[in-house]
Parts: structure tokens; C-alpha cells; sequence
């Protein structure tokens, strides 16, 4: 036989099986039987971050006419909310079906989520069964995950030592007691935190992530994921301390409704709490101050800019807004713990400031610029050319 020959048959044969789903070929779990039906349970097979599929076999005496999966993701929610999908099937006493969560249309879920799922079948007779409830954990097993922890703060890494490992837990320990200590709020449920060997590691987790995704906080599922290196530790820390000060804040606030923080506070407190901008940022902030080309606190309520310097400049503006309100004479930490409260209790951002601090966001905005001003030629910055 001559090599193009072989070749032409390796094709079909790889052409053949790809007809063939693999979960043909999947291991039984379980198979119970309840009111004369036999139900085969698999477990779900996982493909993170992009899906998660799940498959049932079914046997009875009498046609099968509905089959249902019911599932529920384990995160905050006022109600736990239950999600229903049909797998569609041709009627029969005996049913094999199955159903593929695509994440890259619904969006994904971060590393560790728990998924609790059930069947409920149905026949033409009117007979039903629902299987027990069972869980499974959304896991990025394309690592080896070493993991170390304490009460509040589960860390999870794959590069890098022990040592490593013990060193950004510290640096997340100590965050969270500045964010306790400078703004006074706490971490309500516990944090699980990924760290990925890079960025480009970080955002082959993700859906669809931004290109510059260098680190991103799941507040509704308590999970952080980041990308260091073992090269880059000093910045991994200052990364996992702002990512943690959104966790807390975003817990701070949760009431249920999708509660929204303007970009300057929520931005400016995970700043304030990573130990604020560079120099270069207060270089930026400086010069943007000297040239007029501040953005007014109104802009920076919603997204940040696109161009990086312009969100360089927002980043350190957010952080000197935020400096600026937990001064003492500003009220400090117990204003700022009301303002979130505020929040908290519905309010709007236009409605959370005035009724915390008896501002509109044109005023805070006049009085932050004149405290920048201050600021600036009290260390002896210059504000000219």
C-alpha cells in the first residue's frame, strides 16, 4: 500500500470518529431505578474554561416523554436561582441524551465553582422520577494546584515553591487587615484565590477576557484569579491586594438587586488599599493637573478609558479621590463605611453622596481639585511647566 493510500485511510478514520461523541465511551457513575424507570448517571465531564457537559440514559416500560436537567451554581444570591434545560431526544423506552454547557455563549464561570445539578424524567404514562441531587466543582485541572489557607483566605498556585506560596498569602492577609484598618470594611465570606504562572496563562482561563487582563475578581462566586510569576512576586502583591479590596467592597455592598459602584470608588478604594499609584501615575496626575486635563469625577463614574494612558491618569485620579474623602476632616472610614452602606441599602451614587456627604459630583469635584492643588505644592511638586 503506498503512502497516499495510508494517508487517505487515516483521514476517513479520523473523519469516522469524530461522528462519535466521546462521552459515548464514558464510565457509569451511578444506575438507580425509581418508579420503574432505570436511570444511568455519569458524571459531567468538564473542558475549562469553556464547557461542561452532562449526560443521562434512561430506561422505562412506556415511551419517555420529558427529560430535564435542573441545576444550580453556588454563588451569592438573595434566592438560590434553579436553571432548567430540555436535551432534546426522540421518544423511546430507551433514551441516551445529554447536554453541553457552552460557557463561550453564555459567558464562564472562575475556577472551583460548584455546580449542583439533578434529572427529572417523565413518561407517557405519567410517571416521574427525579435523580438525587450531585455535585460537581468547575476545575481548572490543567494544573497541579498546591494550595495553602487560613479562616478567611484559601490560596491556590501551580509555579513556584512553597516559600512562594507562603509569601503572597502574607501579602493577602496583610491587605486585608489595611482595608479593615484604612476603610473599615471586612471580608464576609471567604476568598479563594487562583494564581495563574502569568498573564497569558490568566487569560487562557477566561472567556473571551480583554487583552490587557492581568487579574479579576468574581465577587458574586468569592473567587480572585491573577497571573504571577515567580519573577514578578513584589507585584503580585500589590495585584492581590487590589484585587481583594474589590472582593470586600463588592461583599460590603451585596444586597442582591446588582448594585453598581461608580468606577472612581470602586477603582480608587482597591488603589488605596494596593498602597496607591506609582510615582509615575502622580507624575501623570500631576502633569494632567498642570496642563487642565483632569477628568471631571462625573466622567469617571463609569468605564475607564480605552487608551492606557488616559486610564493610567483615571486610575490615579479614582485613588486621589478616594485619599481625599477618607481624610479625617472628611469624615474618614466612618463616612466611607456609610457611603458603602448607602449603597448597600439601594441608593444610587448620585443619592449614596449627597445623603453621606451632602454633595453633588460637581461639587466633590471642585473640592477634590483644590485638595490635589494643595497636596501638590505642599511636597513641593512643582505646578508649572
Amino acid at each position: 500500500m503506498n503512502r497516499k493510500a495510508i494517508l487517505t485511510i487515516l483521514l476517513l478514520l479520523t473523519v469516522a470518529l469524530s461522528l462519535f461523541p466521546i462521552s459515548c465511551h464514558r464510565t457509569p457513575r451511578q444506575v438507580i431505578h425509581i418508579n420503574g424507570f432505570e436511570i444511568t448517571l455519569y458524571d459531567p465531564e468538564t473542558e475549562f474554561p469553556n464547557s461542561l457537559s452532562f449526560r443521562v440514559d434512561v430506561e422505562a416500560k412506556s415511551d419517555i416523554s420529558k427529560i430535564s436537567l435542573h441545576y444550580q451554581v453556588d454563588k451569592r444570591d438573595i434566592i438560590p436561582i434553579t436553571s432548567i434545560v430540555f436535551p432534546s431526544f426522540e421518544r423511546a423506552t430507551k433514551v441516551a441524551t445529554g447536554w453541553k454547557w457552552d460557557m463561550r455563549k453564555t459567558g464562564g464561570l472562575p475556577p472551583g465553582t460548584k455546580v449542583r445539578y439533578w434529572w427529572s424524567i417523565e413518561d407517557t404514562e405519567g410517571s416521574t422520577a427525579d435523580s438525587n441531587p450531585a455535585n460537581i466543582s468547575f476545575d481548572d485541572k490543567r494544573y497541579n494546584w498546591h494550595s495553602l489557607g487560613d479562616d478567611k483566605i484559601d490560596l491556590l498556585w501551580y509555579d513556584g515553591s512553597e516559600s512562594f506560596g507562603e509569601e503572597l498569602l502574607t501579602a493577602a492577609e496583610g491587605a486585608l487587615n489595611r482595608v479593615s484598618t484604612d476603610i473599615g470594611a471586612l471580608l464576609e465570606q471567604n476568598a479563594a484565590i487562583y494564581i495563574y504562572a502569568s498573564s497569558d496563562d490568566l487569560r487562557a482561563a477566561m472567556v473571551y477576557p480583554q487583552e490587557w487582563t492581568g487579574g479579576v475578581t468574581f465577587a458574586e462566586y468569592g473567587t480572585i484569579a491573577i497571573g504571577i510569576s515567580t519573577s514578578d512576586i513584589d507585584w503580585g502583591k500589590g495585584a492581590i491586594a487590589h484585587e481583594l479590596a474589590h472582593l470586600v467592597i463588592h461583599q460590603a455592598i451585596f444586597n442582591g438587586y446588582g448594585t453598581v459602584l461608580p468606577t472612581w470608588l470602586d477603582e480608587g478604594l482597591a488603589m488605596y488599599a494596593q498602597g496607591g499609584p506609582s510615582a509615575g501615575m502622580r507624575s501623570m496626575l500631576r502633569d494632567a493637573l498642570n496642563q487642565g486635563k483632569l477628568f471631571s469625577a462625573k466622567s469617571l463614574t463609569s468605564t475607564f478609558p480605552a487608551h492606557p494612558e488616559e486610564a493610567y491618569l483615571a486610575y490615579a485620579q479614582s485613588y486621589s479621590l478616594v485619599e481625599f474623602l477618607l481624610q479625617e476632616k472628611n469624615g474618614g472610614k466612618t463616612k466611607m463605611l456609610g457611603l458603602l452602606n448607602a449603597f448597600k441599602n439601594g441608593s444610587g451614587h448620585v443619592e449614596a453622596l449627597r445623603q453621606v456627604y451632602d454633595l453633588d459630583i460637581g461639587q466633590l469635584d471642585s473640592l477634590w481639585q483644590q485638595y490635589v492643588r494643595s497636596s501638590f505644592e505642599y511636597t513641593g511638586l512643582s505646578l508649572v511647566g
